[in-house]
């Protein structure tokens, strides 16, 4: 999923990707130049990102997910955690 401008971390363009494991986990990937420069592990990224894009239209809107989108990936990142954490 593209990164908006506030997750982007300086760089030209990035991706926040779902990490293998628990869903909420996800791996920021930086861009310049159209050249991946930076990968990295970050726990709760997609789950902070989400939140992030659920409170602002004009994010939500800037890489093209709509509301009612990012709403149903976070109830499937909250089922997850209450399976793991019950």
């Amino acid at each position: 999923m593209r990164a908006c401008r506030h997750f982007r971390n300086g760089y030209e363009e990035a991706d926040i990707v779902q990490s293998d494991g628990y869903p909420w986990n996800g791996w920021f990937i930086g861009y310049d130049k159209g050249k991946e420069v930076i990968s990295n592990f970050q726990s709760g990224l997609r789950w902070d990102y989400l939140e992030h894009l659920k409170n602002n239209p004009k994010c939500r809107r800037e890489v093209k997910i709509s509301l009612r989108e990012v709403k149903r990936l976070l109830n499937d990142i909250e089922s997850e955690w209450k399976r793991v954490t019950e």
